[in-house]
């Protein structure tokens, strides 16, 4: 007979890994590293395709970016043209996106699980309003 307790365990250390990095100290910095003024403004209901619809929400002039998708929460900041996004559940990040805005109402680029760096293996994110 298996035991619950070696495989809880097991699954509680395995997600450690998934969900590794920690939303409140390197997503912020991740973020933070992106300080040009936002040029554009993303508040509104996007289609992610396989990420389903997501909720984002900006205050009008400001960078920072909360929201909701698929049963993740999500902060981000827009620098410029680009949005950059966390996928996070209980302070720990799973994904993380960076998108260039092609119009007002279509944001493409890439995700990577935990923090997207230059090493990351990415796959395309196409968000559409």
């Amino acid at each position: 007979m298996i035991r619950r307790t070696p495989l809880v365990a097991l699954a509680a250390g395995w997600a450690a890994l998934v969900f590794g990095q920690n939303q409140a100290n390197e997503g912020r910095a991740w973020l933070d590293a992106n300080q040009e003024p936002a040029a554009l403004n993303v508040t509104g209901l996007w289609q992610g395709g396989e990420w389903g619809r997501i909720s984002l929400n900006q205050r009008d002039g400001g960078r920072r970016i909360i929201g909701t998708g698929d049963g993740w929460d999500i902060s981000g900041v827009v620098s410029g043209n680009n949005v950059y996004l966390l996928f996070f559940h209980k302070e720990k990040i799973a994904y993380s996106a960076k998108l260039t805005a092609e119009s007002p109402a279509l944001l493409t680029g890439v995700y990577a699980s935990g923090l997207l760096s230059s090493n990351s293996k990415t796959r395309p994110l196409r968000l559409s309003k």
